[in-house]
């Protein structure tokens, strides 16, 4: 009599994720980042197909439940679920000689291209790279979710191997040694010439520049190890060497740098504004355990389709240089913005494709929402403050009722506003205002209803627990039907998160609308 076995599945992960992604001054660091992430996921994904039975489950022969299979590698999400076992010695070897192959080949592309340099010093330094780069977590279960979970738990404990190191930090995240073929030459520091190390440093930065032009490495810049690999990797003759890949394809110059000269400064396209939006699907997982194994792995095909697709919603005759960065499954993040000869582009222009959407997520067929942080950030705010605004801004979509978005103006001293509003009030909302003139839609004047709230604070006509006077202000200059819905969807017990969202509305409407 056979024994009836019960399948065993595997769940695998891997950090760092926004870390790695944060670490970016160029558009091509965050894509360049995004493409590892999912480079180093599909190999995860290709080696289960390999390696584990292809009769069970039945979707289509393929053992992994999510990601599901489709002809893209880019936007790979990198927690994997795998119908079976898959050993944690075998994943993790492969994922290894992934991201090894990469890292080679980056190094190797530099030694062959730069010759006039002595490469016997920095081999040690991009081998504890190759070996030290990420934490890797493995987790088994009887049932997909008790699988998750246990993964989540292994990842409470982590496991990580830092890499020590002397001598000055990159100028881009200023966490890790500069790279170049003279690290670690000299080990005691008492015998460190500075001024030679540093001249050999700029040498060095000067020829990359040279070599792949100033768009992929300035001579300014001085990377670590992996933020050299995340720059090269965008280089086509680098990308194409490795095997199911998408190439991005021109990047326009949109560089967010820390220490700008004033040269830099001057350039029209220094002075441009840009928009961010980062989100997801809300409460998937609780939705993911309402599903078969069959339904899990169909909504994760038709999640990946929808990331494929999301590039070409971009509104191209307005936006014309805006850019999906990154899309797996339920999570995605982009960019809005325009260069010279064009005119720039403008925080309304920003709003009329953010009003679209709802419609664009619900094309994927299923019944889950979204929540999304937009920050409108001014032009000499670092890329890794504007992302992590971006998550903050996220944050705060979920925090306050999913199915939202948060608009957020970052300025260039740092200090930021933001307003959240459920998408079905957005459009209805900010398109209806009528000034005091009478005047609706892009020629609308919010300093009218900017100084009016203002005028109101002051007088701390906003304070108590009564909420009369926002909703009084409001009926001056927004339509009638869409101040009786939001009189009827707000929470009378919380008068004063209904006047302080009035008054984030007449700041934020008057930086995003008058634009």
């Amino acid at each position: 009599m056979s024994i009836e076995t019960k399948t065993i599945y595997t769940a695998i992960t891997f950090a760092p994720v926004q870390g790695f992604i944060e670490k970016s001054r160029k558009l091509r660091d965050l894509y360049g980042s995004s493409f590892i992430l999912s480079y180093l996921a599909n190999a995860l994904c290709d080696t289960a197909r390999t390696h584990l039975p292809t009769s069970d489950p039945p979707y289509s022969g393929y053992p992994v439940i999510s990601p599901a299979l489709i002809d893209v590698t880019q936007g790979t999400p990198n927690l994997i679920l795998i119908a079976g076992h898959l050993p944690l010695d075998l994943a993790k070897t492969e994922f290894d000689k992934a991201w090894s192959a990469i890292a080679k080949l980056c190094r190797s592309a530099i030694e062959q291209r730069l010759k006039g340099f002595d490469y016997r010093y920095w081999k040690r330094e991009w081998s504890l790279w190759e070996s030290h780069a990420w934490e890797f977590f493995h987790a088994t279960g009887d049932t997909p979710e008790t699988a998750r979970r246990n993964l989540f738990e292994k990842k409470r404990s982590r496991n990580w191997t830092g890499i020590n190191w002397s001598g000055e930090s990159s100028t881009l995240s200023g966490a890790d040694t500069i790279a170049y073929p003279g690290m670690n030459e000299i080990s005691n520091p008492k015998q460190r010439n500075i001024r030679e190390i540093d001249d050999k440093i700029k040498q060095f930065y000067q020829q990359l520049s040279q070599c792949w032009g100033e768009s992929i490495i300035d001579e300014r810049e001085q990377l670590s190890v992996p933020e050299l690999i995340k720059r090269l990797v965008t280089v086509d003759a680098i990308a194409q060497a490795l095997p199911n890949i998408e190439t991005p394809g021109s990047f326009q110059r949109l560089n967010r740098w820390k220490d700008q000269t004033p040269e830099d400064v001057d350039r029209a396209e220094a002075k441009r504004w840009t928009g961010w939006f980062l989100g997801d699907g809300d409460r998937v997982s609780d939705y993911l355990r309402t599903l078969t194994e069959l339904e899990q792995h169909n909504f994760s095909a038709a999640m990946r389709t929808w990331g494929t697709s999301l590039k070409d919603q971009l509104p191209s005759t307005r936006i014309r240089d805006g850019r999906i960065i990154y899309a797996g499954g339920d999570d995605f993040l982009g960019v809005l913005y325009r260069n010279e000869p064009d005119p720039a582009l403008t925080a309304w222009e920003s709003l009329q494709w953010l009003y679209t959407f709802p419609t664009i997520w619900n094309s994927h067929g299923y019944p889950i929402t979204a929540s999304i942080g937009f920050v409108w950030a001014a032009p000499n705010v670092p890329q890794r403050d504007v992302l992590q605004h971006c998550r903050e801004a996220e944050k705060s979509a979920k925090q306050n009722g999913r199915d939202r978005i948060a608009l957020r103006i970052l300025f260039n001293s740092g200090t930021h506003l933001e307003w959240v509003c459920p998408w079905w009030l957005l459009e209805p909302l900010l398109t209806g205002y009528r000034d005091r003139n009478g005047i609706q839609g892009k020629q609308a004047n919010w300093t009218h209803f900017y100084n009016d709230v203002a005028i109101l604070e002051s007088r701390h006509a906003f304070q108590g627990e009564q909420t009369e006077v926002a909703f009084s202000l409001l009926a001056v200059y927004f339509p009638q039907d869409v101040v009786e819905k939001l009189r009827l969807s707000h929470n009378p017990s919380n008068p004063d998160g209904f006047n302080l969202w009035i008054t984030n509305l007449a700041k934020v409407g008057f930086h995003l609308c008058n634009s």
